[in-house]
This record gives structure tokens, sequence and C-alpha cells, in this order.
């Protein structure tokens, strides 16, 4: 081969050479791009996922995490990876040390903690397990972090619920043992009452004695009102029956605390379930005068609001204080030394079985609560 030819060949190898390293900058540029990009994707997908990450070596050192997990460990948000395993417990609710650290046969299992983070309860559920490379080599420690607060709470509240249940079931059976005597004992106090006409002394203590069956009978209507399931029976009255008629229930506790009641009723006709909403009102007329001092006031008033009918019944008593305003409607809550406490939980089933609401205001100058519901069903 002449040295002509030799050179064209070598030329020819060398242009070659050119362009397949240019083949090989260009799949390298197109490899670089698609790994940024697959990398910008999986950290965008770490950033918004709502569970922590964190990811350790073999040396407990924290090379990878997620912008959720500085709010379990605040010194994360002024440093660059790796971190020391014992720097995280600074300003931490976790102690992740001890997890990570902990005995073998905790691995792989999880961990569940309450804390308190930033003046909340959180209950966190930790996951940790070991990072496996694509080769199955162990080469660290992978801990996901998440927040099981609102799970927790509808656990809490679906074992509430369940003891609550069980209690009512218990107090029904109760209610139902005592109504039978009662009638008894109020038939028998009705027949003293005629016997004992002429007898101021024994008139006055039969009265009280009609007073306390009389409130025996509400706790026990108020307990089977509120266990049994609500089956609305309508029926088309007039409101200032329902008041009347409400406010008889009433009569001794507003009579022995000589309260006055004002009055401002509509004439106008609902189509309701009369008995549970008379006892209803009769309920928060009760609380009101037991709420007001001697010779206080209550006013009750009814209107029509659109297509709904408003009640509102205020009273001039010491009102509810905010820290317990939250509590008033739940089922056994009472501040008072007698009573069950389901009154107000009872009245807040009633009003939405009409598809209605109630709620109130209050303050050191009284209480006024206002219940609203359709005209007709």
């Amino acid at each position: 081969m002449s040295d002509k030819e030799e050179l064209e060949k070598l030329k020819k190898t060398f242009e070659d050479f050119i362009n397949l390293s240019g083949e090989l900058q260009r799949s390298y540029e197109l490899l670089k791009e698609e790994s940024q990009q697959l990398s910008l994707y999986l950290s965008n997908i770490l950033e918004n996922m709502s569970s922590a990450i964190l990811v350790f070596d073999n040396h407990f050192s924290l090379n990878l995490w997620n912008g959720v997990t500085r709010n379990y460990f605040p010194v994360l948000s002024k440093k660059e990876p790796p971190v020391a395993l014992e720097e995280l417990s600074q300003n931490s609710v976790i102690d992740i040390e001890s997890i990570l650290k902990g005995e073998n046969s905790r691995r792989e299992e999880l961990v569940e903690i309450e804390v308190d983070l930033d003046g909340t309860r959180k209950w966190l559920g930790i996951d940790f397990s070991d990072f496996m490379n694509s080769k199955r080599e162990k080469t660290g420690y992978l801990v996901v972090i998440n927040d099981k607060t609102e799970l927790k709470k509808l656990q809490l509240k679906s074992q509430q619920e369940e003891r609550l249940r069980v209690m009512g079931e218990l107090a029904a059976e109760v209610a139902h043992e005592i109504r039978n005597p009662l009638g008894s004992i109020e038939l028998m106090v009705t027949l003293l009452e005629e016997d004992m006409q002429d007898n101021p002394r024994h008139k006055d203590i039969l009265s009280r004695m009609r007073t306390s069956v009389d409130n025996m009978n509400h706790t026990v209507t108020n307990i089977l009102l509120y266990t049994k399931e609500i089956h609305l029976e309508r029926a088309v009255f007039p409101i200032a029956q329902l008041i009347g008629e409400a406010e008889s229930i009433a009569w001794n506790t507003l009579v022995k605390k000589q309260i006055q009641v004002e009055k401002k009723i509509a004439e106008l006709e609902i189509e309701a379930d009369f008995e549970l909403l008379k006892q209803s009102v009769a309920n928060i007329l009760i609380n009101a005068a037991q709420a007001v001092d001697m010779n206080g006031r209550i006013d009750i008033s009814a209107e029509i609001a659109g297509d709904m009918v408003k009640i509102i019944i205020k009273d001039t008593g010491c009102g509810i204080p905010p820290e317990l305003k939250d509590k008033v409607f739940k089922p056994f809550f009472t501040t008072k030394t007698t009573g069950t406490g389901l009154g107000l939980a009872m009245v807040k089933r009633v009003i939405e079985a009409h598809s209605g609401r109630i709620y109130f205001e209050s303050d050191t100058s009284g209480t006024q609560f206002f219940i609203e519901f359709p005209t007709f069903l």
C-alpha cells in the first residue's frame, strides 16, 4: 500500500473517530439531560409527598430528605447533606436515633408515637427499613414518617361513639325500669294531694314530691328520646300551642324562681313532630330557668324568616363561659350537680332531624338560643 493510500485510510479513520466522538458526545448530552429531567421529576415527587422521607447510609449519616421532614427536624432547614444522626435531635420532637439504633427485632415494624408539634397534638407513624440497591445490597436505612392524626382522631371518635352507644343502651334500659314505678308514685302523689287539700304542711311536702317526680320524669324522657332512633310523626299545629305546652313542662322551675316570662309569638302554623319539638323547647326553657337568678327574666319569640321558622329563647343569666361553648351540645356534658347532660344533645338531634339548626350567643349578660327549621317538612 502506497503512502498516499495509507494517508487516506488514516484520514478516514480519524474522520470516523471524530464523527463517533461527536455521536458519543451527543449521546452523553442527551443522557445527561434525561438524567437531569428524571432527577428533577423524582425530586418533585419527593417534595410533593405528604410523608417525610429520610435516607441514611450504613453509618447513620442522613444523605437525602424532602421538605416535609423539616417540620419534624427544624435543624435540616440550615443543613446540607450529609447530616450526622446526632444533629437531628436538636429541637426535634422525634427521637430518631433511638428508633434507628433500637433492637433489631423492631426493624421492619411500624412505630407510632404521640408528639406536641407547635402546640398541636399529633400522632405519627414511623416506618423504617433497610435501604437496598439494585443488587439487593444494603446501603443504608429508609425512614418514612406519616401524619396519622386524622386517622387517630377518627379511631378515638369511633371508640367514643361505641362507648356512648353502650352507655345509651344501658341508660335506656334503666329509664324503662324507672318509668313504671315513677308513674305509680305520680299517681299516689295525685291521690294524696286530693286527701291533703286542707293540710298546708302536708300540701307543701306533696308539692315538693311532685316537683321531684316531674324532674325525674323529665330526665327519663330525655334519656329515652336521646337513645332511640328518631322517626318524625308530622302534624300541623300552631306555634303558640307548641310554646305554651313547652312552658307548662318547665312551669315548676319557672315558678320556683319567680321568673318572668315574656312571649312574642307570631300567629302561624307549622308542620313538624309536636312531641319532640315540645320536649326540645322545654329543655331549653328549663336550662334558661336554671341559669338565671331569682326574679330573672326569659323572653320567648317565634317568627317567620323566609321559609324558616325561628324560635329565640333569651335569658338574663350569667352566660356560658367561653371554654365551655364547644361542649354545650355534647352528650353527657353538664355543669350541674344533677342531670344527665343529655338535654341539649337531644335538642340538637331533634332539630337536625327537622332539617334545621340550633345555635346560641352568650356573654355575661345572658344567653340566646336560636332554633331554625322549615315551616313545613
